[in-house]
């Protein structure tokens, strides 16, 4: 990794530059700077792994892709995630049915209705919210959180003294589909999970990082989200 970014550190650094001048966003830090430059080196090393959706794929480390991918992953960083408000209506079969065979009365069941589009609401963001946690906790233990989605099946990556290890993350042990099953096929990525759906235990301590897994909980994890969406909800 210190041999790519000593000799793509300059081009890296205008990259970041103008991402964030074009995202609206303040000057990179050095933590900015390290963080992408890792993605970047990873990606280098790792080009099969660079997921590009359309013709006419660029040099993956020419100055303009670069920028493309400095816009995807300080955008993904610096954007909010939050319960959508729903937005289709209830199907009112719905609540006939649960009127005649669970008995509900009729405002039970319409108002279950709201509450169910809510918790679909709030389950499409807990596995961003998961990311973002592990991204605050990690990043200070060498992670980095590969935001931006353009890199194949890997989530966050770390540079050891034997190279790359590479995590992806799921929320729970049944949400992986076929196609994030089979990219892993035949690499070192490991699969993390933070869930088990049948019995509700959690697997934090099998996160893949003996040294570093300690500092992750689900405590931890509640006390992230709800100070999160408490600062999001007042913006």
């Amino acid at each position: 990794m210190e041999a790519f970014l000593k000799d793509y550190g300059a081009v890296i650094n205008a990259a970041v530059a103008s991402a964030r001048s074009d995202l609206g966003l303040p000057s990179a830090t050095q933590e900015d700077l390290k963080f992408f430059g890792t993605v970047a080196a990873f990606l280098h090393d790792n080009p099969q792994l660079f997921s590009w959706r359309g013709k006419n794929k660029p040099d993956s480390n020419s100055g303009e892709h670069l920028i493309i991918k400095a816009k995807k992953f300080f955008g993904a960083r610096a954007k909010t995630d939050y319960p959508a408000p729903p937005g289709t209506k209830p199907d009112q079969m719905v609540s006939v049915v649960m009127q005649v065979v669970y008995g509900y009365p009729e405002s039970d069941a319409m108002r279950m209705e709201l509450e169910h589009q809510h918790a679909m609401s709030s389950e499409n963001i807990v596995g961003a919210l998961l990311e973002r946690y592990i991204a605050y906790t990690m990043e200070a233990h060498g992670w980095v959180w590969c935001a931006g989605d353009f890199v194949k099946a890997v989530d966050f990556i770390k540079w050891t003294a034997n190279g790359w290890s590479a995590v992806q993350v799921k929320n729970r042990d049944n949400t992986e589909n076929s196609s994030s099953s089979a990219i892993r096929n035949g690499t070192d990525i490991d699969k993390w999970f933070r869930g088990f759906s049948k019995t509700g235990a959690t697997n934090w301590e099998n996160f893949p990082d003996a040294e570093s897994k300690s500092h992750l909980s689900e405590e931890g994890f509640r006390a992230f989200v709800i100070e999160y969406l408490k600062k999001a909800k007042k913006s």
